[in-house]
């Protein structure tokens, strides 16, 4: 089989070599499983001047220290799991899948001995995406205590980190529980499906991700199940940077642009500030909103979802669109307004001209 040549091969049969391979390679990996098991049996590390198997291993196979960690624990596992051991040795479970079973097996070793030729046919059979789940729920069912303890203890490791960059980014990293994780996945997967998204996006999967984050962030502001309430964020813009559309913004998370500052400011509640040569604020006049409830309500039921040719973002998540921004003296009526979801109005403001209202 190692002379096969795959040059030429139908993909049909690129399939079958490749799982001809898939099985040499299991079954080269089991017969190394058992060299290391000899070693590690017969001292033969100290025998050569090593101090232990592990370092012995490294030597002879030029493998990173934790790569033979790995290797040593799976050869060392196999010893108490006979049907695992036979199954690998003929090729029918690959490495990675073996190295699961071990670290089941060590959980639990008396329930995995009389559960282990049912686990091997369920992980034999899953995809490498679900053997996890597969031998988490065998792990909650084998020992359910700890399983709770296991949960109290991810819960406690619950964590967010949020840090800005000398260039404004902002930095997020942490994590999540999995009740929580599942509920973030969940929503992000709602906004980031390629089903829900237009055929033309440019994004990619993280860009795509960043996008969702914050349209869910701005959906929650905006007030939940489709009672609207302003968004609650403060920013301060000079008058000429408005009526310009040129500069930048200092924001509390970093600078943003005119062209930004005008999108937020299409339908938000305004204030006339004055400043002193300080920067003080020293008169400030009434809160306004852009948009009227009455005038919001009508353009919901005239548009019902976001104006952009083949986008049918419902309206409850849209923003409203001054087509001629009120800063530049624009009317705030039904005839300069349109409905847009966040990604279309950003184009809208970045990208003019804009296609008109359908």
């Amino acid at each position: 089989m190692l002379a096969a040549r795959p040059e030429g091969l139908p993909p049909a049969g690129l399939s079958d070599l490749l799982r001809q391979t898939g099985r040499v390679s299991a079954q080269a990996d089991a017969l190394r499983a058992r060299v290391i098991a000899e070693a590690e049996r017969t001292h033969a590390a100290e025998e050569e001047g090593f101090r232990s198997t592990m370092e012995w291993l490294a030597a002879v196979s030029g493998e990173p220290a934790p790569a033979c960690r790995r290797q040593l624990a799976v050869a060392e596992a196999l010893e108490r799991m006979p049907e695992t051991r036979a199954a690998f040795a003929a090729g029918e479970v690959c490495e990675s899948k073996v190295r699961l079973l071990a670290q089941a097996q060590a959980l639990a070793p008396e329930q995995f001995a009389r559960d282990e030729a049912n686990l091997l046919a369920r992980v034999g059979a899953a995809s490498s995406q679900q053997a996890p789940g597969l031998l988490a729920a065998w792990k909650r069912e084998a020992d359910p205590q700890a399983a709770e303890a296991e949960a109290e203890r991810l819960h406690e490791m619950r964590a967010l980190h949020i840090s800005k960059d000398w260039s404004g980014l902002l930095h997020l990293s942490g994590d999540l529980d999995p009740a929580s994780g599942l509920l973030v996945l969940e929503a992000l997967n709602s906004l980031t499906d390629p089903t829900h998204l237009d055929a033309d996006d440019t994004r990619t999967p993280p860009q795509a991700r960043a996008d969702a984050l914050a349209e869910i962030c701005r959906r929650y502001l905006d007030g939940a199940n489709g009672a609207r309430r302003p968004t609650r964020v403060l920013v301060t813009i000079p008058w000429n940077t408005l009526q310009s559309g040129k500069g930048l913004v200092d924001t509390e998370a970093g600078p943003i642009g005119a062209q930004t500052a005008r999108r937020i400011t299409c339908d938000a509640t305004i204030s006339r500030v004055l400043l002193d040569s300080q920067s003080v604020p020293v008169e400030m006049g009434r809160a306004t909103r852009v948009i009227p409830p009455a005038l919001r309500r009508a353009l919901d039921l005239r548009d019902q979802h976001c104006t952009h040719p083949g986008c049918r973002m419902p309206a409850r998540f849209c923003d409203v669109h001054h087509i001629q921004h009120w800063a530049q003296g624009g009317t705030t009526n039904l005839a300069n307004l349109r409905l847009l979801c966040r990604t279309h109005h950003r184009d809208a403001h970045d990208h003019q001209p804009y296609p008109k209202r359908e």
